[in-house]
């Protein structure tokens, strides 16, 4: 008796970058292996609108430097909106610092503009199975943004006051990070004495003034 051997499901990659040339020659080379199905956006808005299609992604590709983009405030908003997508950091010129960021704020990985072909479908095919990638030269110390000591901000803090400017509320904080929405209060009254905030709206302003991130 035969037995049909079931394909594996390719894995649905969004590459979302400025560059024509970057899409155009990622495009090529990825499709051309059965197990990616690979599209590209050519700014964080355009990336939106086919995220916000039928069927959706397994992963995408995140260019840190194109249209649309607002840094950590972005990749939270796409954590946030679309979880069954591991958004990943693409880029050739982040920051050890902004990396770090990314990954608290939940990325699953950066994949730089320099690695080799073959290691990027490793590491795409790596991420599309529930991993975190990040190349082994990334330093995977954590490092406090240089802003946020003159605010005596702790770590926790940091987290709750980056997810309060995407937007997100105190119950989706605390789900986040598995704590009580009694304790990210707690959190919230600490930012705003540290920083001189009133409520949470303006805790969020001057965390942008100040490039708290």
């Amino acid at each position: 008796m035969m037995f049909e051997v079931k394909k594996a499901k390719p894995i649905s990659l969004l590459i979302a970058d400025d560059h024509q040339l970057v899409r155009d020659m990622m495009q090529v080379f990825i499709s051309n292996h059965d197990d990616f199905e690979v599209s590209a956006a050519h700014s964080y808005h355009d990336a939106l609108s086919k995220l916000e299609a039928p069927g959706g992604f397994d992963l995408i590709l995140l260019d840190i430097s194109m249209p649309g983009m607002e840094g950590i405030v972005s990749i939270e908003s796409l954590v946030k909106a679309y979880p069954a997508t591991a958004t990943v950091v693409f880029s050739g010129t982040a920051s050890n610092e902004f990396i770090q960021e990314a990954l608290l704020s939940g990325a699953k990985g950066y994949i730089p503009k320099s690695i080799p072909f073959k290691s990027l479908l490793s590491a795409i095919t790596l991420i599309a199975s529930g991993e975190v990638f990040v190349p082994s030269t990334f330093s995977k110390a954590e490092k406090e943004p240089a802003h946020s000591r003159s605010f005596n901000l702790s770590n926790n803090e940091l987290a709750v006051l980056r997810k309060v400017r995407a937007g997100w509320s105190n119950k989706e904080i605390a789900r986040e990070m598995d704590a009580t929405e009694v304790t990210i209060k707690m959190h919230m009254r600490a930012i705003c004495s540290k920083i001189g905030a009133k409520n949470r709206t303006q805790a969020a302003v001057i965390a942008l003034r100040e490039q708290i991130f």
